[in-house]
């Protein structure tokens, strides 16, 4: 399987959520957000710290499993009869992962330690305080099962599973933990940040010598009390992993290097809201677009990525507000709503105006985003409000059959729209002027990693 298809849209027919997203815009501006930030930002990896943790122990893991005199218990080795696994992999990783969230729950209440952001961290708390799970004692164990987990499908919504595919797409590993030797390079960048940082390195000396020790245990499946793990491991996850300043402190030079996040126009972004980091008012993607689009740095094709979301946004933002008027109130008809729009100084003309040259971003688009988007344009060029409102109606039956979900309204007989989801507030006027913005294109979680990335030079 090519795995840049897999990873090229966000297609919510995979798993819509019934409460977000009625047009299904979001595999159309995700799409050119990640043509700029090339899937190293995403609304689930935007962590620095999360980002250095996750790398922190997939090079323990990969050091494990190409230690050739390494060996596993015999009872273990039932379980995984090789260290080159996707399950074994995973079982270290859910384990590395446990002890770090419980190293950070047992000095929360120290002044300079931050456990927000720390997933897992709510339940493992519960975990604490709970007297059959130990009260203050939890214990840790080791297995690719979800007997060993603290979150639900931690695999899949841990660090290592939210960070996966920045690594995928950097080239660290595939997306079964494969290394190739193309990857060497980017390893070998990785081990001289632990041997340059001391905490890392210290830590990094006192987890390869608990590993090994946990895997040697005579069991299927290895058990360790949080009390039993050595001290220099728990205090050294704290020291390391404080707080995501304290890892862009050290990070941030690597991080920069391997992801290029300044570099290009995902750089021309950077270089904008490293600038705004500290004050005092929130700066809006719109602004942040429109200030890095006459950066000097950029190349012609460069700026044309920052061009294209700048080029699309009013049309999209333009049919949200459409379709946001449709539904604030429980029953009207199509004539209320197209009065509602008027007062909004919106007319049929807004999304022909706003859909203009967009065809010519279609071939950045494939897939159900190319599709959504040709339907829009196509709905945009109808001839009055009516129209466009049944087109959009339709669009929007369309993309919650896709999900297998039922529409949020629905045109009765008689000509009335009628909600079957709660109404919503109607937008304050001031907020939607022509030309306003709704999706944020990833900016609000590259401003969360710049945060911790930056932080510590401030």
């Amino acid at each position: 399987m090519d795995l840049n298809q897999f990873l090229t849209e966000y297609d919510d027919s995979l798993g819509g959520d019934l409460n977000v997203d009625p047009l299904g815009l979001q595999v159309i501006w995700s799409a050119f957000g990640q043509d700029i930030f090339r899937y190293r930002v995403s609304s689930i990896s935007n962590d620095v710290r999360n980002y250095t943790l996750n790398l922190f122990h997939h090079c323990l893991i990969k050091d494990l499993v190409e230690d050739e005199q390494l060996t596993l218990s015999p009872q273990l080795s039932n379980n995984f009869e090789r260290l080159d696994t996707l399950n074994f992999k995973t079982a270290c990783l859910i384990y590395l992962e446990n002890l770090f969230t419980y190293s950070m729950i047992a000095r929360q209440d120290d002044a300079d330690v931050d456990t927000g952001g720390v997933l897992g961290s709510a339940k493992a708390r519960k975990r604490w305080g709970n007297k059959s799970e130990g009260g203050g004692n939890p214990s840790l164990l080791f297995g690719d099962t979800d007997k060993s987990y603290i979150l639900v499908r931690q695999p899949l919504l841990g660090v290592s599973g939210r960070y996966k595919t920045p690594l995928v797409q950097m080239g660290f590993f595939d997306k079964n933990y494969h290394y190739s030797p193309q990857s060497a390079p980017l390893w070998k960048q990785a081990h001289t940040l632990i041997k340059q940082v001391l905490p890392l390195s210290l830590l990094y000396r006192a987890l390869r010598a608990h590993m090994e020790e946990v895997l040697s245990q005579p069991s299927k499946a290895p058990q360790v009390a949080f009390n039993q793990v050595p001290a220099p491991i728990k205090s050294g996850y704290v020291e390391a992993f404080k707080s995501p300043a304290r890892v862009g402190s050290y990070a941030r030079e690597f991080w920069l290097g391997v992801t290029h996040l300044d570099r290009g126009a995902a750089g021309a972004l950077y270089r904008v809201l490293a600038s705004a980091i500290g004050g005092s008012s929130k700066v809006k993607p719109q602004t942040i677009f429109t200030e890095a689009q006459i950066d000097s740095a950029l190349s012609e094709q460069e700026r044309r990525q920052i061009d294209r979301v700048r080029q699309l946004e009013p049309f999209l933002a333009e049919l949200d507000l459409l379709f946001t008027l449709m539904l604030v109130n429980k029953q009207q008809t199509l004539d209320q709503v197209a009065a509602l729009w008027a007062k909004y100084g919106r007319g049929p003309e807004i999304l022909r105006d706003t859909a203009t040259d967009l065809e010519a971003l279609l071939p950045q688009l494939s897939g159900t985003g190319k599709q959504r988007l040709q339907q829009l344009l196509k709905l945009a060029y109808l001839i009055d409000a009516e129209s466009q409102m049944r087109q959009l109606l339709a669009y929007h039956n369309g993309v919650m059959q896709d999900r297998g979900q039922s529409p949020w309204l629905r045109l009765s007989a008689d000509g009335i729209l009628k909600l079957d989801v709660r109404s919503r507030r109607e937008p304050d006027p001031e907020d939607r002027p022509r030309g306003h913005w709704v999706n944020h294109y990833y900016i609000p979680q590259f401003q969360n990693l710049l945060q911790g990335l930056l932080g510590g030079a401030a």
